[in-house]
């Protein structure tokens, strides 16, 4: 794997088509490297569209990973399309797939390629972090509560959501050890989550501190007591808003630009929103 190339494949990768080789399953691996492949490349040419900054697209054997700096600061329209992206690249794979049949054209690797396109689009419409159907949930989780809300919300939903499913699995004797690899690796996706959730914030409203044209069209009040520490009250933040803070009626907002500067330029942990309006004034 080289280092200096954005689209890089695991070490793991070439084990595993080794591997599959001696054991007689070296076509079904092909197929989901090239599904995979094709599907990432989705959310790759998307995000490039809207200009994202992409620091690698990795490669693994069964999945892939798109690594970006953009810390949920873009637009919930453009996040939507980014992940809408991966699985619409499995319509046309569908569509040449059949094409091929309907020209009576037969061949194992066809009906592989058939199987296993169907198996990477369903799993990964499954409403759990970090697969595509969980993205699609928590973009829309952030659009009606808090962005700090949101990660907790679906770090802890979706740890629950394996963990139900992995009981319903071994009641149907349906276990099996890549399942329980695979299940390990999403939990411990999202506890990893649920521990950076503050990190995340912070990255994110960083972002949004740096960026000089910010949309104030859609624009959010909060009211807050004098007391309220600042590193408390970004919690409520919504993403795709603009944010006024109210102390009370009788004296003007704080935008959420003094608030952002004010946490990112004082040393200050136990900062109130009162003094902040107060160094404002």
């Amino acid at each position: 794997m080289r280092s200096n190339s954005l689209i890089q494949f695991h070490p793991l990768l070439l084990l595993f088509l080794l591997a599959s080789y001696f054991l007689g399953m070296f076509v079904e691996l092909i197929c989901f490297f090239v599904i995979i492949t094709i599907h990432e490349l989705g959310h790759y040419l998307a995000a490039k569209y809207y200009k994202w900054n992409i620091t690698r697209l990795l490669i693994w054997p069964f999945g892939g990973v798109m690594e970006t700096e953009d810390y949920y600061n873009r637009s919930s329209k453009e996040e939507l399309i980014v992940t809408i992206a991966g699985p619409a690249q499995h319509i046309w794979i569908y569509a040449l797939l059949g094409l091929l049949n309907f020209i009576n054209v037969q061949h194992v690797f066809l009906d592989q390629l058939f199987m296993i396109n169907t198996i990477i689009l369903l799993f990964n419409l499954i409403p759990i972090l970090p697969l595509d159907g969980g993205r699609l949930v928590f973009i829309f989780l952030t659009r009606i509560i808090a962005f700090h809300q949101s990660i907790i919300w679906m770090a802890l939903y979706s740890i629950a959501f394996i963990g139900i499913a992995n009981v319903l699995m071994y009641v149907m004797n349906w276990t099996s050890i890549h399942l329980t690899f695979l299940s390990l690796f999403l939990l411990l996706d999202n506890w990893m989550l649920w521990q950076n959730k503050h990190i995340l914030l912070l990255k994110h409203l960083l972002a949004r501190y740096f960026i000089t044209n910010v949309d104030r069209s859609n624009v959010k009040f909060l009211k807050a007591s004098s007391r309220t520490p600042l590193s408390e009250l970004v919690k409520h933040f919504k993403k795709d808003c603009y944010h006024y803070v109210y102390l009370d009626q009788r004296t003007n907002p704080i935008s959420e630009d003094d608030c952002l500067q004010a946490l990112f330029t004082r040393n200050e942990p136990a900062l109130t929103v009162e003094r902040v309006q107060a160094n404002e004034a």
